[in-house]
């Protein structure tokens, strides 16, 4: 069974602002169980092939061994495989914000799902600044409360 089989066979959780938290665990239990290299796309970033130069040497000086990123036209058949997984994903994450025009409005035009993945997460969850703000004005909170017991 291929993944885009499995991801038709079980429904894609849609994404749900308000409770955050609950899609973004349920969306990671989906990719996790279409594709597990889904995970480490969203982590890393889409596979990029990628060939060896080998060392030359141009007017005396040596030119070192070096990789560049393969053309498309380059790509053998499990590359294309491996890159494609990548949009894959996007379709994943794109069919599961549908119903927020917002939120698909805002990621859409990301180059990968590295980075649409990471700009849901700061549209939801707000930047590490933001987050360790909101974590002191709980401690603050915490700390009054047990101040008045």
């Amino acid at each position: 069974m291929t993944s885009m089989q499995k991801s038709s066979s079980i429904k894609i959780p849609a994404f749900d602002k308000e409770n955050y938290n609950v899609w973004k665990r349920k969306i990671m239990l989906f990719i996790k169980a279409v594709n597990p290299l889904y995970l480490g796309i969203l982590q890393n970033g889409p596979f990029v092939p990628r060939k060896e130069i080998e060392a030359s040497t141009v007017d005396g000086v040596l030119i070192p061994v070096y990789w560049v990123n393969k053309l498309p036209s380059e790509f053998l058949e499990p590359e294309k495989d491996k890159v494609a997984l990548d949009d894959y994903l996007k379709l994943i994450l794109l069919d599961a914000l549908t119903l927020d025009k917002a939120m698909c409005g805002n990621v859409i035009g990301c180059s990968s799902t590295k980075d649409m993945w990471n700009k849901i997460e700061l549209l939801c969850e707000g930047s590490e600044e933001v987050k360790d703000n909101q974590r002191q004005i709980l401690i603050s909170q915490y700390e009054a409360f047990m101040a008045k017991s």
